[in-house]
């Protein structure tokens, strides 16, 4: 209750927050939002990057919060779990055209209890439940048969992910309504217990466009991903991965922008064999923003889609952000 009431008081404090500040508050570029699919958030995934973000000297600053539901049930393989991510960091311009970032992330499993929520979710939208009601809820279960001895099971607690990124971006093209850049992202994960125990040190490579024209913007990333020739989540990976994302965000009021999302992803497994987990992944972001001052809050909710069984099934995520001028 203490938590639900911290956040009625603070829904209530926004509108107020915003009227305290005489000029318009600042724009914000694509949502803090990454790929969910349980082979994604075990390794690097790129995020999507705004080149008219910021100005030279400005830096901007998130703290972000996810739970999401993992239901991906096939003949290959079955995941049934919860994970909740930790997610902070910053971006700063060092001039107009040269920006860079450090975002840490820890991601672990823990029951968030999103299962009842789900399937509610999918009857209200007539979204098939895929055989979530089948089987018990607050499962903590992996199996891939062609891989694992046995099923792993009850591993709440343990870590899936504990990294430091490192972004470098330069501008390469920009006027008043186009820009192109160029970033590159070092990824080192290390979980030193559990059953996703690894170290790896993954690169990517992206290319990023944006536009922007009055109340609309738009974003889109490709990137292109290194990883170790080494298992995650218990299934061979392939060592290069393709990755892009677009983002459309639109000033709906002063303080209100309303935010769709659309994310790709390359099918992480490698070899035969593994059904959906070799196939691309598509999850689609639905977001909302609230604006004031320096500052914005980002709640977001994110879900696959065409593959149902190669991804998470819904993810919550709410980030707070400040840009110091």
């Amino acid at each position: 209750m203490a938590i639900s009431r911290t956040a009625f008081m603070l829904l209530w404090w926004l509108p107020f927050a915003a009227q305290a500040e005489n000029t318009d508050p600042l724009r914000f570029g694509p949502l803090i939002a990454q790929s969910q699919a349980p082979l994604q958030t075990t390794g690097l995934t790129p995020i999507l990057q705004d080149p008219f973000q910021l100005k030279a000297g400005q830096t901007d600053a998130f703290a972000s919060v996810a739970i999401g539901s993992v239901w991906a049930p096939s003949q290959e393989y079955n995941f049934d779990y919860y994970h909740n991510q930790f997610m902070g960091g910053f971006v700063h311009a060092l001039d107009e055209e040269k920006r860079i970032g450090v975002w840490l992330q820890y991601r672990y499993a823990a029951n968030n209890r999103l299962d009842g929520l789900t399937e509610k979710f999918h009857s209200i939208f007539g979204i098939d439940q895929n055989g979530r009601t089948e089987v018990d809820e607050d499962r903590f279960y992996i199996y891939v048969p062609s891989t694992m001895d046995a099923p792993v099971e009850d591993f709440t607690g343990d870590p899936l992910l504990s990294a430091i990124n490192l972004y470098g971006e330069q501008t390469l093209y920009e006027d008043m309504h186009h820009a192109v850049s160029a970033g590159v992202t070092l990824f080192f994960n290390r979980v030193s217990h559990g059953v996703f125990a690894n170290t790896s040190f993954e690169q990517s490579a992206q290319l990023n466009y944006g536009y922007q024209r009055e109340k609309h913007r738009l974003t889109a990333m490709v990137s292109l991903v290194h990883r170790p020739d080494k298992p995650q989540h218990f299934v061979e990976v392939k060592p290069w991965g393709i990755n892009a994302g677009i983002s459309y965000q639109y000033q709906w009021f002063t303080h209100h922008e309303l935010i769709g999302e659309y994310l790709i992803s390359q099918g992480k497994a490698a070899g035969a064999g593994l059904g959906e987990l070799n196939a691309l992944v598509h999850e689609f972001a639905l977001g909302y923003r609230y604006l004031f001052n320096n500052s914005a809050i980002e709640l977001v909710a994110i879900e696959n889609m065409f593959n149902h069984d190669n991804s998470t099934d819904i993810v919550f995520n709410a980030t707070f952000r400040h840009r110091f001028l």
